[in-house]
């Protein structure tokens, strides 16, 4: 059997070099143009932020845009801002809130803008599944930030910062909950427990 898969391949030789094509004669407007290269995969990005009340997720947010100008910034917290600039937060309304916010991000990916900034909490998978499914159906890059504080688990710091009076205890509950090192298929994999 050996014998026949070596004769198989007759007078194939790996020194040998392919044989150039002569090269075509053709006027330059008869010459075809030099292949494209290939598009980008990803050409738009949404930057889910993630991070406990008071790790610095606004600022990283307003550091983005600085860096982007054209990136549009959207906060569920921005639900409970009132016309006077003050903040009112209502957990009855929250799921009201983040459907609001995925409709504006929805909005924003149909328009084409880059990148998206969604300026969540997300600490665990699910919360970003909404807007990991939207990237995949319009071809958006997902990045997964979170700031770079050393406080960002720290829960009596983070109680101290956090500008929307989050409890010491609902900080340490969501630190507890929190999922470390999400990637894009654990979050579009990812269910809400019931």
């Amino acid at each position: 059997m050996a014998e026949r898969l070596i004769n198989s391949f007759g007078n194939l030789r790996l020194d040998e070099r392919r044989p150039q094509r002569p090269a075509q004669n053709r006027p330059p407007s008869q010459q075809r143009p030099a292949p494209a290269p290939p598009p980008s995969r990803f050409g738009k990005q949404i930057y889910l932020l993630r991070g406990l009340p008071g790790s610095g997720k606004t600022s990283l947010a307003r550091k983005l845009k600085r860096d982007y100008p054209s990136a549009v910034v959207f906060s569920t917290d921005d639900y409970f801002l009132l016309e006077d600039g003050s903040y009112s937060y209502d957990p009855d309304l929250l799921q009201d809130a983040h459907k609001w916010n995925q409709k504006r991000a929805r909005k924003a990916m149909n328009r084409g803008k880059t990148p998206i900034i969604i300026d969540n909490t997300n600490t665990v998978a699910w919360h970003m599944k909404p807007y990991a499914v939207m990237a995949l159906q319009n071809r958006y890059q997902v990045l997964f930030l979170e700031p770079n504080t050393h406080w960002k688990f720290n829960v009596g710091e983070l109680a101290r910062r956090n500008s929307h009076g989050v409890s010491r205890e609902k900080i340490q509950r969501m630190k507890n909950a929190y999922q470390h090192d999400v990637t894009f298929q654990m979050v579009l994999h990812a269910e809400e427990p019931y």
